[in-house]
């Protein structure tokens, strides 16, 4: 229900250009519904992804993170899932779900998808800096217009990151217990993020 060409309600853009667009695809869909069939047929609504999108001017390096937060709810234990759709990329097209984010948004968890190493990565942030905790190797790389699956589930000192679904990696970190959500993207990717699903346990 957000306006089109906005950055969605409820979040701040914490860095890069995040809108919401309508999914093409489905809205070709949503067309094919409402033709006509011997009756009245209203159009199903089309799908709407949250994008960020890539607009520098010439010469501007694209940024090395670009992520939006979620000012609420707050979780502690619980589960993070998203469906992603990388539409471009060259330096890596990666990216990824924050979780357990602080008010400032630079303290937290993140769990990225890096198509240059075909990789599972999960960080945390502390002062807006990047660290590692745990990889692991994915079969392939997401393919450009692709759909998958990434989230991460907490379970008291455990953290699980899924991908597609399947559990792929486990780790314990206890240096954050709760904080919001949000998505992030890895230096000039672009790409769509729809069905954010946010379950308390």
């Amino acid at each position: 229900s957000d306006t089109l060409g906005m950055a969605p309600s409820g979040a701040v853009v914490m860095a890069g250009e995040w809108v919401v667009l309508e999914d093409s695809a489905a809205a070709a869909q949503a067309d094919a519904a409402s033709l006509p069939s011997g009756g009245d047929s209203a159009a199903a609504p089309a799908a709407r992804n949250v994008s960020r999108l890539l607009r520098q001017t010439s010469g501007e390096e694209a940024r090395a993170a670009n992520w939006i937060r979620l000012l609420k709810p707050t979780v502690e234990n619980g589960e993070v899932s998203v469906r992603f759709r990388i539409r471009s990329g060259e330096i890596d097209p990666s990216v990824g779900v924050l979780f357990q984010v602080d008010p400032k948004g630079r303290n937290g968890y993140l769990v990225r998808v890096s198509g240059a190493d075909n990789e599972l990565i999960a960080h945390y942030l502390l002062s807006g800096k990047r660290r590692d905790l745990k990889m692991q190797k994915i079969d392939a790389a997401p393919a450009a217009g692709e759909w998958h699956t990434l989230g991460i589930r907490r379970e008291r000192e455990r953290l699980y990151v899924l991908y597609d679904g399947a559990e792929k990696m486990m780790l314990r970190d206890e240096r954050f217990i709760r904080g919001t959500v949000g998505l992030w993207t890895e230096d000039d990717t672009v790409a769509d993020f729809a069905d954010l699903k946010i379950t308390a346990r």
